[in-house]
This record gives structure tokens, C-alpha cells and sequence, in this order.
């Protein structure tokens, strides 16, 4: 299963690249072996960066619960869709929907062993956190209503340890705003290229996964 899906995954980059090069090619007229190997160069190096993902992934960010079977989440391929706050742009992420809509009550676990590298209060994400894994992908985790301790940068975090709870926070320049949106966890993952230093990747393929991996929590 794991496999399939990274192979299935980083078949379609592949693909992209070389339509992407024969698009070029077809307007410039660029025939040179220097660019095909730019190309090929670049379609290498994405290639792992995206198998590193794989190799970081542990569990589902949202833990099952054993207490209530109403408590479930759900979340669609909303990758690029259009947002608005702020100003018109793509969805960069995975959002996780709270069946209950009550702040603070959905668990939300680290997927990947990692280091805090940001925590705090953003005007779109509110109080998120952002933990960076061994294989140098940045998992950012968005709109909680609290955390599970005073998180700080430096601070080591395992696969499936409590980062705190899923919420509506965000979309305020004041700390702490509240009610904008329905209850959700927002997902994030990000790679980084010598070229682009927070290159967005869409999480919905890695949380398909992942629901074969969810811990369980009474809640």
C-alpha cells in the first residue's frame, strides 16, 4: 500500500516534468543536452525530496477516539482551492474537519518525529505550530484552540505526541481570534529546494495513507 502510493505519487511528478520540458521545448526551441539535463536534474532532486515525506511518516495527525463515535473528522483534496482572506489565493494544505464543532476537543498528535522550529499565534493560521522531521520536511499545523504544553523552538518532538487541540483560530491580527471558520485542523507540508526554500506539497495523498496508522485516544 505504502509503496504503490509513493510510487503512484512521484510517477505523476515525473510526468509533470516532462510535459513541462516539452512545453518549453515546443516555445523556445530548446534542444540542448545542458537543458535536458537541468531537467532531469531537477525532476531528481524533487524526486527525493518527496520519497523523504514517506520515510517521516508515522501517524494520522487526528487520534480515534474510544469514548464517541460522532467524533470523527473528514477532509477532501482542497489543493489550490481559492481563499480569500486577505486577498485572492490557493489553498496550500489539507483541512480536517471536526464532525463535533466544539473547540478543544479533537486530540492533534505529531505525525513525524521532529524539532519545534515555529509556535505561536499567526493572523491566517492562529495559534499553529510547525515541527521539523529528521528528514529535513516542515509539518505545519494550523488553527488550534490550545496547546498540549509550552512549546518552543528547539524542543524535541516524537511521532503521535500531543501537540494540542484542534480549533477556529485564525484570520485576525489580534491573538486569540476566534469563530471565523468551522472547526478544523489545517495541514501543511513543506519541502525546501536550493532554488525554493518553502516549497508547498499537497498532504492529501500522505493523510490517505496515514488513516491505517491512527492512534487511539479516549476522548
Amino acid at each position: 500500500m505504502r509503496l504503490s502510493i509513493a510510487s503512484y505519487l512521484l510517477l505523476i511528478i515525473a510526468v509533470c516534468f516532462l510535459i513541462q520540458f516539452e512545453l518549453v521545448r515546443l516555445q523556445e526551441g530548446i534542444t540542448s543536452t545542458k537543458d535536458i539535463s537541468e531537467v532531469e536534474e531537477q525532476a531528481c532532486e524533487l524526486y527525493e525530496l518527496y520519497e523523504n515525506i514517506w520515510k517521516d511518516l508515522v501517524y494520522f495527525p487526528i487520534p480515534e477516539s474510544t469514548e464517541n463515535e460522532e467524533a470523527v473528522v473528514s477532509y477532501e483534496n482542497s489543493w489550490m482551492f481559492e481563499r480569500t482572506y486577505g486577498g485572492t489565493y490557493g489553498h496550500e494544505g489539507t483541512d480536517l474537519m471536526a464532525g463535533l464543532q466544539e473547540p478543544g476537543y479533537y486530540p492533534v498528535v505529531s505525525i513525524s518525529d521532529g524539532v519545534v522550529e515555529k509556535v505561536g499565534w499567526l493572523e491566517k493560521g492562529g495559534w499553529r505550530i510547525g515541527i521539523r522531521s529528521i528528514h529535513d520536511v516542515y509539518f505545519y499545523y494550523a488553527h488550534l484552540d490550545s496547546y498540549a504544553e509550552e512549546w518552543k523552538p528547539g524542543d524535541v518532538v516524537q511521532a503521535g505526541q500531543l501537540l494540542g487541540f484542534m480549533g477556529d483560530t485564525g484570520y485576525g491580527k489580534t491573538a486569540g481570534t476566534r469563530g471565523k471558520f468551522p472547526v478544523h485542523l489545517h495541514l501543511g507540508i513543506y519541502i525546501r529546494t536550493e532554488e525554493i526554500p518553502e516549497l508547498a506539497v499537497n498532504p492529501y495523498w500522505f493523510l490517505k495513507y496515514l488513516e491505517e496508522n491512527r492512534q487511539c485516544y479516549a476522548y
